[in-house]
């Protein structure tokens, strides 16, 4: 077997074996993309708790309790005066609102009437949110009684039964309920919501893990140069430029077996795509582990220690994963996305997110694909000519 591969499957060997670093390398990027997902994936959602008390228990406050709880995600809880005023007191409950004893008397009469809100405080976000709700739908109710006696009173000398009034009123409520001739629509900018996770949030972490632990290991490189294992290695059969180019494809070998763990568990768990997607995202991911194992190099031939070799590694991984629009939409012309054309996120991202969406296909990523080879052949170039096996040997 060509002596550089069987070095790199030593090391994959090696990898495998160490519980630590699959736990890095499987197991932590897992729980962020799940903790990101949570965070910036999935539908909005508004879960509250409106506290009441019913002092009226007639037909009216009824009528508004039962409509609260048709709103999504909002819980009624009834209280008594009572009970509510020790709630406020002891700041159990901030926010609360009390039907008064008239509530339906005033309302069948066509009179003026009110619910009272109190609040230790403001009440926090969470109580004026529910304030307005139970405001609203309690108008939309004083609106339809409004209605219905404005009808009554006019029908009375036609001697229109009141029940036929109400069915009226009903039956004209529920057809503009249904076609109302507002409509209100959400626009998510910079993207739609529901792919944001899959198409930024999924390649982003893929993306960092990758270019973390790869550059990691220029530090067990450092390690065994200081040690002389790379020194030993060359009084074998190895030449130097063997013992480089096996170092080269280890890093290769380590950075595709975590991308095709991670993406087939992606692929199987997410259903970003086909067959066809996720080898075209292996393609992109086969380059990354190419430019990423060639910085790694250079980072171990230049560092002197491996503190030296962690510091670099991390500051370079630190540098790209916040610059590179790893986890949102960079706009175009800012300084943000400026500085993210030094970094390999943006290209990859933008190529596994691409290809992800299926708005571009590898060919279109031309760009993408020739800055992460190029990054791999220059790297390789420079690691080569700085690479050392011992003091100042080459």
């Amino acid at each position: 077997m060509f002596k550089p591969f069987d070095i790199a499957y030593v090391e994959l060997k090696r990898y495998i074996a160490d519980r630590l670093s699959l736990a890095f390398g499987i197991l932590l990027p897992v729980v962020l993309f799940a903790l990101m997902y949570g965070a910036f994936g999935g539908e909005e959602t508004f879960n509250a708790t409106a506290h009441v008390a019913d002092l009226d228990r007639g037909a009216m406050s009824q009528a508004l309790l039962e409509r609260l709880e048709q709103v999504d995600g909002l819980d009624v809880r009834l209280y008594t005066e009572q009970e509510i005023n020790d709630a406020l007191d002891d700041s159990s409950v901030v926010y609360a609102a009390i039907i008064p004893t008239d509530f339906t008397e005033n309302l069948d009469a066509g009179n003026p009437t009110g619910i009272m809100f109190r609040r230790r405080g403001s009440g926090g976000d969470e109580g004026q949110i529910v304030a307005s709700i139970i405001r609203g739908v309690a108008q939309d109710i004083a609106s339809e009684s409004l209605v219905r006696a404005m009808v009554n009173e006019a029908a009375k000398g036609a001697d229109v039964p009141r029940s036929a009034v109400d069915r009226a009123v009903d039956e004209a409520k529920r057809i503009t309920a249904a076609a109302l001739p507002v409509k209100v629509r959400t626009e998510v900018i910079g993207g739609e919501e529901d792919d944001f996770a899959v198409n930024r949030v999924m390649p982003g972490i893929l993306v960092m893990i990758l270019l973390l632990a790869v550059m990691l290991s220029a530090q067990a490189l450092v390690e065994e140069r200081k040690n002389g294992i790379l020194e030993r290695l060359l009084t074998t059969q190895l030449s130097s430029n063997q013992l480089f180019l096996g170092k080269f494809f280890a890093g290769i070998t380590r950075t595709m077996f975590q991308a095709v763990v991670l993406l087939a568990l992606a692929f199987v768990v997410l259903r970003p795509g086909g067959l066809d997607a996720f080898f075209l995202t292996l393609a992109v991911a086969l380059l990354l582990a190419a430019a990423v194992s060639a910085i790694g190099l250079v980072i171990s031939a230049v560092a002197r220690t491996p503190d030296q070799a962690s510091w670099a590694a991390v500051s370079i991984t630190m540098f790209m994963t916040v610059f590179g629009g790893t986890f949102f939409e960079l706009v175009p012309g800012s300084a943000l996305e400026m500085l993210s054309r030094f970094t390999l996120n943006r290209y990859a991202i933008d190529a596994i997110g691409g290809i992800v969406d299926g708005s571009e296909t590898l060919a279109a990523q031309g760009t993408e694909l020739a800055v992460m080879g190029g990054v791999a052949v220059v790297g390789l170039v420079a690691a080569r000519l700085l690479f050392r096996s011992a003091g100042g040997g080459r």
